[in-house]
Formats: structure tokens, sequence, C-alpha cells
């Protein structure tokens, strides 16, 4: 899930927020004004939309994202910036009461998810426990995904925890329970078993029961709490997030049996989304560790007709986020393709994936490498049920089509696909065009008006917030004590992220982790222990020195390259008639290629 901060920051755009205090020009793909934190003739502070920063190349020489330029703009410190964004964009910002209640859920949450652990394994859950075995699940798969069982009594779970200290009021809020008419409270789940589903720290944000007899509903999950949102969460995000961004592809299936055979027969980058079309929020969740999405389909799936609908919002969220997607074109570590795409692989008849998961993993791994782009698998189902000779056939064909194919960023994919849909109807180009239109790509069709206020070249609803290469190297430093000497000269100014800045500058100052996380301000606990909980590659003390290398070298490295585009720019622009004037920046231009010369030399092995 985004962090309140990255949430912030995905709905204030730095063009607008700069612009509103400053009087900015457009400067090739950025904007450029004189800097409004020192007296200068010549501008040399700067806008780049494409990375949702700013730097001054002048006097001051500092820079940063949004949230840096609201602290240095109004005197502000980093929680009183977030919150004046957050006014600003109609975010929400935890208050520490929320933050006490919530924690209190959790507690609640984790109290309850050991009573059903123990239940599981006790006498009472030998039901639930062969039917696990019946299903195939092994103790560690078991273990590994927490799976328990809850009681059959009406309010068994409620009486153990008020038992163990917990008020009712917390025991309701957090959706263990639920109030009855007449006012008695009655525990949610009845012998069920139970699967417990995690937000993205690795916390139990609820629950889904299923069934063991024909009670109904046969799943049943936490109803909505401050903690719990189905369309925000992916059932097993916190286990498969390593081998996601190892992989850079997200397989997602509907269930949790599904994503547990997955995980069980090693097929770790395997989520679900609990039976729902697939939300903003959850490709949110996923876009910044994959490049490629596929949906596993149950052909038997009754509700073809809403999977193909719900196809369609997944559609356009990706290609809404195409440009962006896997963040920046220069990261090195963790790269992604720029652009996101959304593939389908459809199963067997009478094969669900956890059945085809245990009956063959092979012919599984066959159907996920072999699974088509979207576009193509609606078009085959479009092929399939069409009726050439029927003209109300070919209307939904073309009505089901053509919203996919006008929301795509790519006007060479548009033309591809709408020749396509004009041979699927049997006419000619000019024929459908005459009939529907043509779609006319949204990056064509844009264009600046006179005296528009300037606006970013991209919806900072796709940027990704987030800089793996400064997390990287973040938490390396932070799981990795021994590399304390080797961080000595970093410099803040290699992190534009103000959250990533703001840390490295506490780890900078403090000997501990527990000394760092206390001088925190409570909005950046969350980016911290992500940042903790990373899974670094390098397992060795010397892989580990070598790899903090490389990634400062590419922080520095991108922090020359900024400088020296900037620079080039004045310089094109500048009088050479006058040479005394241009002496600085050429020295500066020098002294860049020095340092950027030195990088590469030093950097024995390229990493790509």
């Amino acid at each position: 899930a985004m962090t309140v901060i990255q949430d912030v920051k995905s709905r204030s755009d730095i063009v607008d927020v700069v612009s509103e205090r400053v009087a900015l020009a457009k400067s090739g793909s950025n904007f450029k004004a004189a800097c409004p934190f020192h007296a200068e003739k010549t501008p040399s502070f700067y806008v780049f939309p494409d990375r949702q920063t700013w730097r001054c190349f002048g006097a001051c020489a500092e820079g940063g994202d949004v949230i840096s330029f609201t602290m240095k703009a109004e005197n502000l410190d980093f929680a009183q910036a977030l919150n004046q964004l957050a006014d600003r964009a109609g975010v929400t910002i935890p208050t520490p009461q929320t933050r006490r209640r919530e924690e209190a859920l959790d507690r609640a949450n984790e109290a309850a998810l050991d009573f059903f652990r123990s239940l599981l394994k006790s006498d009472g859950g030998e039901r639930a426990r062969q039917y696990l075995e019946r299903r195939g699940v092994n103790s560690e798969a078991e273990e590994m995904f927490q799976l328990g069982f809850s009681p059959a009594g009406w309010d068994t779970l409620s009486r153990h925890l008020k038992g163990q200290g917990y008020q009712e009021q917390q025991i309701l809020s957090a959706g263990l329970a639920t109030r009855t008419e007449k006012g008695d409270v009655r525990d949610l789940f009845h012998g069920r078993l139970i699967f417990p589903i995690w937000d993205s720290a690795g916390r139990p944000a609820g629950f889904g029961g299923r069934a063991l007899d024909d009670s109904t509903p046969k799943y049943l999950n936490t109803p909505r709490t401050p903690l719990f949102d189905k369309g925000r969460l992916l059932y097993g995000l916190h286990k498969a997030r390593e081998s996601i961004s190892r992989s850079g592809i997200a397989v997602v299936v509907e269930g949790y049996m599904d994503v547990i055979a997955a995980h069980q027969h090693g097929f770790h980058n395997v989520v679900a989304s609990m039976g729902t079309a697939l939300t903003e929020s959850q490709v949110s969740a996923l876009r910044n560790i994959a490049s490629t999405f596929v949906l596993a389909l149950d052909p038997d799936n009754a509700g073809r007709e809403a999977t193909l609908r719900s196809l369609q919002s997944s559609w356009q969220v990706f290609e809404r986020r195409a440009l962006r997607a896997g963040g920046r074109s220069d990261v090195v570590f963790y790269e992604r393709q720029p652009h996101a795409s959304l593939k389908v692989a459809v199963l067997p008849p009478g094969k669900d994936p956890d059945l085809l998961i245990r009956e063959s993993p092979e012919e599984w791994e066959r159907l996920i490498a072999e699974a088509k782009p979207l576009m193509d698998y609606l078009f085959d189902i479009m092929a399939s049920r069409l009726d050439s000779s029927s003209g109300q056939d070919k209307l939904q064909a073309t009505e089901a089509l053509f919203p996919f194919i006008t929301s795509m960023e790519n006007p060479y994919d548009q033309d591809r696909y709408f020749r396509r849909l004009a041979e699927l109807m049997g006419v000619s180009e000019a024929a459908l065009e005459a009939s529907i239109g043509r779609p006319q790509s949204r990056r064509a069709s844009g264009g600046q008006g006179a005296g528009v206020p300037p606006r970013a070249s991209a919806s900072p609803l796709s940027m990704a917030n987030r800089d793996p290469l400064e997390e990287y190297c973040l938490s390396l430093l932070l799981q990795h004590p021994e590399l304390g000497e080797r961080g000595i000269d970093i410099s803040p100014d290699y992190f534009d992220l103000s959250e990533n800045r703001d840390i490295f500058t506490k780890w900078a100052e403090s000997t501990t982790i527990d000394g760092i996380r206390g001088s925190l301000p409570p909005d950046l606990t969350e980016h911290f222990q992500t940042l903790l909980s990373m899974e670094n590659p390098p397992s060795n003390v010397k892989e580990r020195a070598k790899a903090l290398e490389e990634v400062v070298n590419r922080l520095k490295e991108r922090f020359f390259k900024v400088q020296e585009q900037v620079l080039m720019e004045q310089l094109e622009g500048a009088d050479w008639s006058d040479l005394s004037s241009l002496q600085p920046s050429l020295n500066k231009a020098q002294e860049i290629n020095r340092r950027l010369k030195e990088l590469f030399a030093g950097s024995s092995s390229e990493t790509t």
C-alpha cells in the first residue's frame, strides 16, 4: 500500500506547487526560474517534472522534491510541510489518536491470529486439519500462511480477547465480531478455516474464513475496518514481494488456496485479488515492483462477462501508469521496462490454479510463460463468439473492443488493433472509421495553449513516487551496520526524495536503529520499516560493500549528470562574445566532466 507520504506526493504535482509561488518558464522538457531562495539575475532554479524534483544551480545549490520545496519556501519542518500539502491535496493524515487506535486494532488482530492458530493445532481443529490434508496443503505452507481455525461458539473469541484485556469496542472495530439487533456481541467467524490477510507491512489487517460444511457464504471476509480494505490489499503480497521484484512478473489469481498451492510448489510470484476485479490501489502496490502482470483466469468462471468488464478498468489503470511504470529511465538497480504489460493466462477447462498446480506444475509454468497480451486475448474471445452474419454481434464486439483501443497510449498499437478490428468486422478501415471514428492518441492530441500556466509533462498520478536507487542505498546502510564507515562520503544532496534524505541524515547522526526510529516523525516510520525489511541480494560482506559502492556511484552519476544537462542548456543560450563571463560556467563544466570520468574509471565493472 502507498504510504501517506507517497499518497500526498502522487497528488501534489511539483510544477503546480512551485508555480503557485514562482513564475516558471519552459526550458526543454523542464522549467526554470530565478531562484526564490536567493537573489540572482540569471535563472538557475530548475524544476524537473519527469522526476518530480527541483534544484538550484546557483548560490544556494539545494534541491529535492515537492516536500523539501514546501519546507524551504514556508520555513516548515518535514511533518508541517507534509500536512500543508496533504490539506492542499485532500489527503487525511492519521493523527496520533487514530494511530494509537489502529495500533490497538493491530494488537487485537495479532491476539485473534494466535488464538486461531492454537485452535487449528488443538483437538477441536481436527476437521480443518483433515480439510487441509485433503487439499494437499503441507505443514510448511500452513505455517508460511499462518492458517488457523475459528471456534464454533457464539462468542468464544470475544470472551477470550476480553479475558486478555481487550475492550469490546476494539473487538468490534477490528471486525472480529458484530453486534446483533438485541445488542449482544457475536463472533464473525464460526467453525471456519481461517486465512490471515496481511497488509504491505506484514501485519494481519483482517481475515478470510472458509466454511467447512454447507454454511453460507462459503467464504467470509472481515468487513471494512480502519486496517482492512479488500480493494487495497493483495493476498500473499508480503510473501511474494521479493520474487515479483526479482522476476518483474506478478501473477494474479482469485483465491487463497490458489496462492498457497503456488507458493508450496515454488511459484513465489503469485498473489490473489480475493475474487474482486483488480483495483487501482492493488495495481499501485504491484507496479513499483513488477513490469508484467499475468491474470490467471479460471475458464469455468460463470462471471466471465464481469471479468471482461473488470479487465477494462484494470487496463485503464495500466495505461494511465504505462508512461511511468517502474519509475525512472536512469534507474539501474531493480530496473523495470518502461511499459507495464497486462497478460491473460487461460487455464484448461475444469482446472482452477490450485488444482492445475498440484496436478501439473510444469503445465502451470508453461501457461504463465505463454500468457497472451490482454488485447490478443480479447480479440480471440470475440472472434470465437462472433457470428459474422449477425450485425448485432458485430456491434457488440465493436462496443467491447473499441474502448480498449482508444485508451492505449501508443499510437502504433492503436493503429494495429484498429486494423485488426476492421478485419474482424470484415470491413475496410475507412468504413470502420466512418461509422465509429478513429481513436485519437492522447499523446498526439496534447498541446499547450498560449498563456496557459505550465503543466507537468506527465500526470503526477503516473509517478511511482519511489526511488529504487535511493531506497537500495539506504536499505544497505540500515540493514548492515558494518557498512557504516563506507557511508561517510555520501552527500545528503544525492537523495532527491525528502523522506530518503531525512532518514539518511538521521542515519548519519545516530548510532543505532532504535535511535534513528526514535528521531523520525511518525509519518516516516512506515517508510523506515519498508527500508529495514527490503530483501537485499548480496549475501556476504565483500559483495555488500561492492553493491554499496556501485549504488553510491550511480547516485553521484545522476547528481552530476543533471548538473551537466543544465549547464549545457545555459551555455547554449549564452553570449559567447564575452568569454570572461562564461569562464565560471566552463570551469564548472570541466569539473563535472572530471568527476564523471573519475566515477567511470573507478567503477571496474559497469552495472546495467
